[in-house]
């Protein structure tokens, strides 16, 4: 079953650079049992590699600004060990409910403003 998830978060991470996270989240989590601290850093790991590997697809059907890219790639990796730091002295059950909330308010968004 985990290969299965595998090749859907890879399909969905490729197709729409988001949501994948939220699928290997989920299932990992409540399926496999995995501490959700745990679950949060294989995500961000699993997905990592998957995105480099989603740049060759798109590098055909977008130009890369490359200044641009190496700029957000030092923001992102510097937020993100302080998004880290702050997740660890979170509890689980609150990591949960905001990952909902987040999940449900940008799906709201996006139909009724977005549509």
């Amino acid at each position: 079953m985990i290969y299965l998830i595998g090749f859907i978060v890879g399909i969905l991470n490729g197709i729409f650079a988001a949501g994948a996270g939220q699928v290997l989240v989920f299932y990992l989590i409540y399926f496999m049992k995995v501490e959700t601290h745990k679950v949060r850093a294989i995500s961000v790991a699993i997905l990592s590699i998957s995105s480099i590997f989603a740049i060759f697809g798109y590098k055909d059907v977008i130009q890369f600004d490359l200044i641009k890219i190496i700029s957000l790639v030092l923001i992102a990796a510097i937020t993100g060990v302080i998004g880290t730091k702050i997740m660890k002295k979170i509890p689980s059950e609150y990591l949960n409910l905001i990952s909902g909330i987040l999940l449900v308010s940008l799906t709201v968004y996006k139909m009724l403003v977005k549509g």
